[in-house]
Protein backbone atom coordinates (compact mmCIF):
# COMPACT_ATOMS: atom_id res chain seq x y z
CA UNK A 1 0.00 0.00 0.00
CA UNK A 2 1.13 3.26 -0.82
CA UNK A 3 0.46 6.55 1.35
CA UNK A 4 -2.01 7.74 -1.54
CA UNK A 5 -3.70 4.46 -0.98
CA UNK A 6 -3.98 4.75 2.73
CA UNK A 7 -4.63 8.42 2.84
CA UNK A 8 -7.94 7.48 0.47
CA UNK A 9 -8.57 4.64 3.17
CA UNK A 10 -8.43 7.07 5.36
CA UNK A 11 -10.90 9.86 4.09
CA UNK A 12 -13.45 6.86 3.35
CA UNK A 13 -13.53 5.93 6.54
CA UNK A 14 -13.60 9.78 8.20
CA UNK A 15 -16.46 10.15 5.70
CA UNK A 16 -18.36 7.09 7.45
CA UNK A 17 -17.47 8.50 10.35
CA UNK A 18 -19.31 11.91 9.76
CA UNK A 19 -22.20 10.28 7.86
CA UNK A 20 -22.77 8.17 10.85
CA UNK A 21 -22.58 11.55 13.72
CA UNK A 22 -25.09 13.04 11.41
CA UNK A 23 -27.26 9.92 11.69
CA UNK A 24 -26.81 9.49 15.01
CA UNK A 25 -28.07 13.38 15.39
CA UNK A 26 -31.19 13.00 12.99
CA UNK A 27 -31.93 10.23 15.32
CA UNK A 28 -31.64 12.09 18.92
CA UNK A 29 -33.64 14.49 17.46
CA UNK A 30 -36.36 12.93 16.48
CA UNK A 31 -36.07 10.52 19.91
CA UNK A 32 -36.43 14.33 22.08
CA UNK A 33 -39.20 15.30 19.49
CA UNK A 34 -41.48 11.89 20.71
CA UNK A 35 -40.79 11.86 24.15
CA UNK A 36 -42.02 15.42 24.66
CA UNK A 37 -44.87 14.89 22.53
CA UNK A 38 -45.72 11.79 24.74
CA UNK A 39 -45.06 14.03 28.35
CA UNK A 40 -48.00 16.11 26.75
CA UNK A 41 -50.02 13.20 25.75
CA UNK A 42 -49.61 11.83 28.78
CA UNK A 43 -50.92 14.81 30.78
CA UNK A 44 -53.79 14.48 29.15
CA UNK A 45 -56.59 12.39 31.17
CA UNK A 46 -58.68 11.49 28.49
CA UNK A 47 -55.40 10.03 26.76
CA UNK A 48 -54.23 7.83 29.66
CA UNK A 49 -57.82 6.35 29.84
CA UNK A 50 -57.94 5.83 26.18
CA UNK A 51 -54.68 3.98 26.49
CA UNK A 52 -56.16 2.08 29.82
CA UNK A 53 -58.86 0.95 27.30
CA UNK A 54 -56.79 -0.33 24.74
CA UNK A 55 -54.64 -2.35 26.75
CA UNK A 56 -52.24 0.20 26.07
CA UNK A 57 -51.26 1.52 29.77
CA UNK A 58 -47.66 0.12 29.56
CA UNK A 59 -44.91 1.06 27.91
CA UNK A 60 -40.83 0.03 27.80
CA UNK A 61 -39.03 1.04 30.71
CA UNK A 62 -36.45 2.68 29.04
CA UNK A 63 -38.25 5.03 27.41
CA UNK A 64 -40.75 5.44 30.79
CA UNK A 65 -37.73 6.44 32.65
CA UNK A 66 -37.04 9.20 29.62
CA UNK A 67 -40.18 10.55 29.88
CA UNK A 68 -40.17 11.09 33.56
CA UNK A 69 -36.89 12.45 33.06
CA UNK A 70 -34.81 9.61 35.02
CA UNK A 71 -31.36 8.98 34.01
CA UNK A 72 -30.92 5.43 31.93
CA UNK A 73 -27.41 4.19 32.64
Amino acid sequence: MTANDLMQVYQRDAEKQRLLVKKSDFTQTRLLFIVEALKDLLSDEGFLNLLRAEGLATMPRALAMRISGESDG
